[in-house]
C-alpha cells in the first residue's frame, strides 16, 4: 500500500510514515526529504526537505534527473529501524546484478528489467534485507557498468591475478591475507574483514593482520556512518578502541555517535 502523502497513513489499518528518501548527487552532496509526485520520466522533481525526525522544514529543492546518482528509499535517516517493519520482497521477474558507479561504488542487487541499462532510470533493489536502504532509483549516466554476478565474479578473478602479479608476497602472508588486502584496495572493507578474520583464527596472525583488522573495522564503521547506520557504526567504532584504545579518529566517532544517539533516545516520545 502506498502512504498518503500528507498523512502518512495507508488506507488499511497499518498506519506508516510518508516514504523517506535520501538523494544523493553526482557531486557527493546529499538531501533528505519526500516527494509529492516523482515522475521519472521528467527532467527532475521536487523534494520537500525535512530533518532527522521526518518532520518538514519548510523548503524545497528542485533536483534535476541529470545532477542525479540515486534516489534512496530509505526505513529512518538515522538507521534504527525495527525490521519486522520492513520485510524486503524480491519481485518474481528480478534479475540479479552488479552496479559500478562512476564514483567508485559497487554494489549488488536486483533490477525488473533486462534492458535496465538502455533505460533513462531505473529501480534498483539493494541484496542487503538487513541494511537501512529499501530501494534505489538509480540514474543510468551515474553507472559506469552493469554486470552479472558472474561477470563480477571473472572480473575480481582477473584483477586478483593481476594483483598478486605485482605483489611482493611476505613469507609469513597466506594467500587469505592477500585476498584481504585485494578487498581493503577495492573499497569492499566487510569482504576484506571476512578475510582477515578467517586468518585471525589461525596461527599465521601477526602485529602486521591486527593494523590491518584495526583499519578496516574502522572503515566499515565509516561507511555505516555514511549509510545512516549509527548504532553498527558504533559498534564497529567500539572494536576498533578495543584493539587500539588510543586511536584518536575512533575516539572521536565514538564520542560523536553516543551523543547523536543519546539525543535521538530523549526525543523520542
Amino acid at each position: 500500500m502506498v502512504p498518503d502523502s500528507k498523512t502518512g497513513k495507508t488506507d488499511g489499518a497499518e498506519k506508516r510514515t510518508r516514504q523517506r528518501l535520501v538523494v544523493h548527487l553526482k557531486n557527493g552532496r546529499t538531501a533528505r526529504g519526500f516527494c509529492l509526485a516523482l515522475n521519472k520520466v521528467a527532467d527532475g522533481f521536487n523534494l520537500e526537505l525535512v530533518d532527522e525526525n521526518n518532520q518538514s522544514i519548510e523548503k524545497s529543492v528542485h533536483v534535476p534527473f541529470g545532477e542525479l546518482k540515486g534516489v534512496f528509499y530509505v526505513k529512518s535517516f538515522d538507521g534504527r529501524f525495527n525490521p519486522e517493519q520492513f520485510l524486503q520482497e524480491i519481485p518474481e521477474n528480478a534479475l540479479p546484478v552488479v552496479l559500478e558507479f562512476f564514483d567508485g561504488e559497487i554494489v549488488s542487487g536486483f533490477v525488473t528489467s533486462p534492458k535496465y541499462m538502455q533505460e533513462p532510470r531505473f529501480l534498483f533493489i539493494p541484496d542487503d534485507p538487513n541494511g537501512n536502504n529499501l530501494s534505489v532509483l538509480v540514474e543510468r549516466t551515474a553507472i559506469l557498468s552493469g554486470m552479472t554476478p558472474e561477470e563480477y565474479k571473472q572480473r575480481l578473478h582477473k584483477e586478483f591475478e593481476s594483483f598478486l602479479h605485482d605483489k611482493v608476497q611476505l613469507s609469513d602472508e597466506t594467500q587469505t591475507e592477500l585476498e584481504g588486502d585485494f578487498y581493503f584496495g577495492k573499497g569492499n572493507y566487510q569482504k576484506a574483514l571476512r578475510k582477515y578474520r578467517e586468518v585471525e583464527k589461525t596461527d599465521k596472525a601477526s602485529k602486521r593482520l591486527s593494523r590491518k583488522m584495526t583499519a578496516t573495522l574502522f572503515n566499515v564503521g565509516i561507511c555505516n556512518i555514511r549509510k545512516h547506520s549509527y548504532e553498527r557504526a558504533l559498534q564497529y567504532m567500539e572494536m576498533v578502541l578495543a584493539r587500539d584504545p588510543q586511536h584518536d579518529q575512533a575516539i572521536k566517532r565514538v564520542e560523536q555517535l553516543r551523543a547523536h544517539l543519546r539525543k535521538k533516545r530523549t526525543e523520542q516520545p
